[in-house]
């Protein structure tokens, strides 16, 4: 018997041919579309620079890292179908607006690391995103680390056979829509999308895969600023500060044109970031199309 609910999602809507695509194809490496995007960084520089001048006590300075998870929930709350996922061969919209992504609990090469989910409201300014962004990474990496941490150095202690009979019995669960919340919050892919900022570590964003386990349907990397060269109105030779993001799509989610304008949504945020300090006009029809419910918040919140 399949339940009609899940724990992180109510079945969607989609048209005929969307609905057909999961089974033409059933994983999400063969329904995978790369996509990247050149963002200009001089201003959203220059808006972190005079933020971080005042910074609250006890939070962390505001990052690029901190000012994209703003921009990916706000483009997702105006971009509904970017938060739908597939299970079992169905389309469902996530109750939900999330993002994981890895913390390490020291910069070194044997560093501990530590997955964070990070839940978003579809109103949250830059002061929300920066105070929540502090508490749960200042959760991750502290010495009780979290639940997912705890989980994982479960499985450290136990042999291949049991490990590989568990996630079986995981996965039976989960395309039954049996699975619970608890079981969701053992893992990092029940996310709206997957994150990694390997700009931190001075690397360009590479395209990276999406998983076959859970049912996050987007994966984003944020590479290191660099300079780009440019003419000027005058054909002079100019310099500005640019980075690359490359997103990695779910093409049974939404197609290349709605993915597309998203990206011109998240981009225009991220190179004005001044417009995430205000609470945004969010159209009501999106809202009822988002679906989300306080269920769904307590999924991941930690409050």
């Amino acid at each position: 018997m399949l339940f009609k609910n899940r724990p992180d999602g109510t079945p969607a809507k989609v048209p005929g041919y969307t609905k057909m695509l999961p089974i033409l194809m059933p994983t999400r490496t063969e329904s995978a579309i790369y996509m990247d995007q050149t963002i200009e960084m001089d201003e959203t520089m220059e808006f972190l620079s005079r933020w971080n001048q005042n910074i609250p006590e006890g939070r962390l300075k505001l990052t690029m890292m901190q000012v994209l998870l703003n921009a990916m929930a706000r483009t997702v709350a105006q971009r509904p179908a970017m938060n739908r996922f597939v299970s079992n061969y169905r389309h469902y919209q996530r109750n939900n607006i999330s993002i994981s992504f890895v913390t390490k609990k020291r910069l070194s090469d044997d560093g501990a690391e530590s997955n964070v989910i990070m839940p978003f409201r579809p109103f949250d300014t830059l002061d929300d995103v920066n105070e929540r962004f502090t508490r749960f990474v200042g959760e991750a990496k502290s010495d009780d680390g979290n639940k997912t941490d705890e989980d994982v150095d479960l499985f450290e202690k136990l042999p291949i056979w049991i490990i590989r009979a568990f996630i079986g019995l995981y996965k039976f669960l989960d395309r039954r829509n049996w699975i619970s919340p608890s079981m969701l919050q053992m893992l990092p892919f029940y996310a709206t999308a997957f994150m990694t900022n390997v700009g931190s570590i001075k690397l360009d964003a590479p395209f990276h895969h999406n998983f076959e386990m859970g049912n996050c349907g987007i994966f984003i990397a944020l590479g290191k600023i660099r300079f780009e060269k440019y003419f000027d109105k005058d054909n002079r030779v100019k310099e500005k500060k640019v980075v690359d993001i490359r997103y990695t799509f779910d093409d049974r989610i939404v197609d290349g044109i709605y993915s597309g304008r998203a990206m011109k949504l998240l981009k225009d945020y991220v190179e004005h970031p001044e417009k995430l300090q205000e609470k945004p006009a969010v159209d009501p029809k999106y809202i009822k199309e988002l679906a989300l419910s306080e269920k769904g918040w307590k999924l991941w919140a930690r409050e």
